[in-house]
């Protein structure tokens, strides 16, 4: 050994008990042979250093098995191959490999003793071979060569966000019961935007607000294939294949489409999230203490969102704001689309009735909500009249 350096045994030994042990096999060659020695640089006893000494004869030196040899209660050989051969034909959790035991060979086990078995043979039982497969790269989009409602991006916000607001305003908003979710579609070449509120973030809340921009959208003559762009959200389907494949299919039925965008990549949704700091900037931060209810904060955000597609000048659009610019670019476009109320999903899927199939999936019973009654009757009046014109005007 170098004068100064002592190898720490204990230590090695918890890193890896085979080095441990050669570590002792190469010092005691050092020392030739001398076991005392040995001992005594390593501080171990004289049993460990014999103990290395004839796992080195025995070829292996690694630690040995803890289990018992002999196992006086353990299941007979027959049984547990019964155990194996159900575990690799159905790959069944304990409970169903019980009840198959018991229907097949009348055999009773508990789930634990099953447990046990399948944990012993583990090498034995092959699993199902998966194959991953990789996700294809984002469909590229183009948003300058975009006309009017063409790319709609689609977020949602939560609005308890301690970047932008104050504790007090935080504070302000649980005080009086205010929703802490802001969902936002905004066009990628108008910057035209529609918004909603609800206090839940669910996959219930997401179907619906598509279907509520859509039906929006598609009722004031916007006739064009629509593309939404989202990120990887639960309330988006996020990454359960069944829920985008059905979101799919859903709103191919309305000329629409939808992409998802990379995980942790909010700029291929740009547009939306600048526009969440405006929200910030021009109307939380400056209003939300003066907002006491629900509706209040309805009445506020329906104010607001006429200024911001009417009233509010955008410089990406030289100028104009976000109405005229639609206006600019579809002749045939509603006027009417200009004043679009903010609405309250968290009831919106059980107002509209046991005919839409969604209020199954909503987490309320069915109240009567003031602030949803323009949204959910323009809803209704979209999907059953002929026109598909605004009702609640």
């Amino acid at each position: 050994m170098i004068p100064g350096i002592r190898l720490d045994y204990q230590q090695l030994r918890t890193i890896s008990p085979k080095a441990a042990r050669q570590a002792i096999l190469q010092i005691l060659r050092s020392c030739e042979g001398n076991v005392s020695e040995t001992a005594r640089i390593l501080g171990i006893t004289r049993t460990t250093i014999y103990k290395a000494i004839r796992k080195q004869k025995e070829e292996n030196l690694d630690d040995a098995s803890r289990a018992p040899k002999r196992v006086t209660n353990k299941t007979e050989s027959s049984i547990e191959e019964k155990v194996v051969l159900i575990k690799q034909k159905t790959n069944y959790g304990p409970l169903r490999i019980k009840e198959e035991l018991l229907d097949q060979y009348g055999i009773a086990l508990s789930q634990h003793t099953i447990r046990n078995i399948v944990r012993r043979n583990r090498k034995r039982i092959r699993k199902k071979e998966t194959t991953n497969h990789k996700r294809s790269p984002r469909q590229f989009i183009d948003w300058y060569q975009a006309k009017p409602f063409e790319i709609v991006q689609i977020d949602l916000k939560h609005i308890i966000d301690q970047k932008a607001l104050s504790m007090d305003q935080i504070s302000h908003i649980y005080a009086h019961n205010l929703p802490i979710y802001q969902w936002g579609a905004i066009d990628v070449n108008s910057r035209f935007k529609l918004i909603a509120y609800s206090q839940e973030k669910s996959w219930t809340n997401g179907l619906t607000w598509f279907l509520w921009v859509t039906s929006w959208l598609r009722s004031h003559g916007v006739t064009s294939n629509i593309v939404y762009t989202v990120d990887h959200g639960v309330e988006f389907g996020g990454d359960c294949w069944w829920k985008i494949t059905e979101l799919r299919h859903l709103l191919r039925g309305f000329g629409c489409s939808i992409i998802q965008n990379q995980k942790r990549h909010p700029e291929q949704n740009a547009h939306l999230e600048r526009s969440h700091r405006t929200d910030d900037e021009e109307f939380y931060i400056p209003r939300i203490l003066s907002i006491n209810n629900t509706q209040e904060l309805y009445q506020e955000a329906m104010n607001y969102l006429y200024y911001y597609n009417n009233v509010r000048k955008h410089s990406s659009l030289q100028g104009k704001t976000p109405f005229q610019a639609v206006q600019q670019q579809c002749k045939n476009i509603d006027v009417r689309m200009r004043i679009v109320p903010p609405i309250i999903l968290d009831r919106v899927s059980v107002e509209l009735g046991p005919w839409s199939g969604y209020h199954v999936l909503a987490q309320y019973l069915i109240h009567l909500v003031p602030v949803c009654f323009v949204a959910v009757h323009y809803f209704k009046s979209y999907f059953r009249s002929s026109d598909k014109c605004l009702r609640c005007y």
